[in-house]
């Protein structure tokens, strides 16, 4: 009996054994998605070319790549942080796989955003920054390095002494600040050089117009010009050589690529320095949603390419065939941009 009872056991171990290898167990089944993916995107706003420009490099790129992306799916907010809100949790509920956040303000769309990732959607952003330590990944430029290198060239080329005019971006925001702290920092080795008139611009062309106007009116002997945006640099060499300054004998900086730009700069033989803003950093953050997806490392942060604008390379980068809206830094074809711009 006793030897019955055993064999019985002894089967039952067997077979409870065999079924165990034959079934699926949570450190054996794979959780990585599998290609192609849907991707979304929740933009702030398309309010200038160079914003629209960045998106397309984004959708371009998603329809040469079918094999890796089945879908992308953009949201514009229209410069409106609530309507991002509702964009972000729109696609929480399309059940994206990943989204991509350009945001609105750097603190209003954080609980949305670490509901998104509470809900298994990965975040990665891209642009302009935000508030909150869950993100996957940052794809930001490092404008307040790209405004030290600027400004220290500016001092250098104006041999250390001078005036000069300063045009700034939109008060308040982050990146404005960084860029002047870049500034600031660049400056402290140049103590001659002196700003002899200050203006907030908004990175705009026609606000830069009427600062530096106001600013001639008041400081006429001006030697350099630090506008931190090349739309404001545009601007500003346009001002003064209609007042009759020498534009070729006066060293300007920005941070940019704007097309139009360099078109009057290579006609009117500025000498400047840009470091242009490529308008394909939303493709830096795609590649590194892809990645991770695939449970592929990724960097926490991640910068763009760094494009060094000087009068000696200008030509490399000017494009007389393209609209002056196209900017420096694009993986678009030429015919694709035109097509784009022309619209």
């Amino acid at each position: 009996m006793k030897q019955k009872l055993l064999l019985v056991v002894t089967l039952l171990v067997l077979l409870s054994t065999v079924v165990a290898a034959c079934s699926p167990s949570a450190s054996t089944t794979d959780t990585t998605k599998e290609p192609p993916f849907v991707i979304g995107v929740s933009n702030v706003s398309v309010a200038n070319s160079f914003r629209v420009q960045m998106i397309e490099e984004i959708t371009y790129y998603g329809e040469q790549h079918p094999d890796m992306i089945k879908e992308v799916i953009v949201t514009d907010a229209g410069g409106d942080a609530n309507k991002q809100i509702s964009d972000i949790e729109d696609l929480v509920t399309r059940q994206v796989d990943v989204l991509l956040v350009a945001p609105a303000s750097d603190t209003a769309l954080t609980p949305a955003v670490e509901q998104a990732i509470a809900a298994g959607i990965p975040v990665i952003v891209f642009n302009s920054d935000m508030q909150s330590d869950k993100v996957a990944a940052r794809a930001l430029p490092p404008y307040r390095e790209w405004a030290r290198l600027t400004a220290d060239w500016l001092g250098k080329t104006m041999n250390g002494k001078g005036n000069v005019i300063a045009l700034r971006g939109i008060a308040g925001l982050a990146a404005e600040a960084d860029e002047w702290a870049g500034v600031e920092e660049a400056l402290k080795s140049y103590p001659d050089i002196n700003i002899i008139c200050t203006e907030y611009a908004d990175w705009a062309y026609d606000k830069a117009k009427t600062a530096v106007a106001n600013c001639l009116a008041n400081h006429p002997d001006v030697h350099g010009v630090l506008a931190i945006g090349d739309a404001m640099t545009w601007a500003a060499a346009e001002s003064l050589k209609d007042q009759g300054y020498d534009v070729t004998q006066i060293p300007m900086i920005g941070i940019g690529g704007s097309n139009g730009f360099l078109k009057y700069w290579q006609a009117n033989g500025l000498n400047a320095y840009v470091i242009a803003d490529p308008t394909d950093i939303g493709v830096t953050a795609l590649n590194a949603a892809l990645d991770l997806l695939q449970d592929k490392p990724v960097q926490a942060n991640l910068a763009p390419s760094q494009y060094d604008i000087y009068s000696s390379n200008l030509e490399e980068f000017v494009k007389p065939d393209l609209p002056d809206s196209a900017w420096v830094g694009s993986g678009l074809p030429d015919d694709v941009l035109k097509q784009l711009l022309n619209k």
